[in-house]
Formats: C-alpha cells, structure tokens, sequence
C-alpha cells in the first residue's frame, strides 16, 4: 500500500512517468512528487510494544 508522506492518505495516484520515474499526487492534500511511503498493507504504522 502506498500513503502519502505529507499528510498519510491512501488517495495517492500516478500522474506522471517514464524515463524519469514516476510522479504521484494526493487528493487529499495535494502533494506531488516522487516520494511515496509504501508498508506491507497495514492500515496504520507499526508501533514499538515498548512505548506503551
């Protein structure tokens, strides 16, 4: 599952590709860029048992 960096969302998508890699926006912030969080399909990120 990719998410979001900027706010955390699943509403990203491709817009752009190619030769130069490819560019995602958010519709929930409207993020843009390269860079997306990707995990296993949890729907939140792992906490450490340690911290409570």
């Amino acid at each position: 599952m990719e998410h979001c960096p900027a706010c955390g969302s699943r509403e990203i998508y491709p817009v752009a590709g190619g030769c130069i890699g490819q560019i995602y926006r958010c519709k929930a912030c409207g993020y843009r860029g390269s860079l997306v969080v990707e995990c296993d399909g949890d729907d939140e990120p792992r906490r450490d048992s340690n911290n409570g």
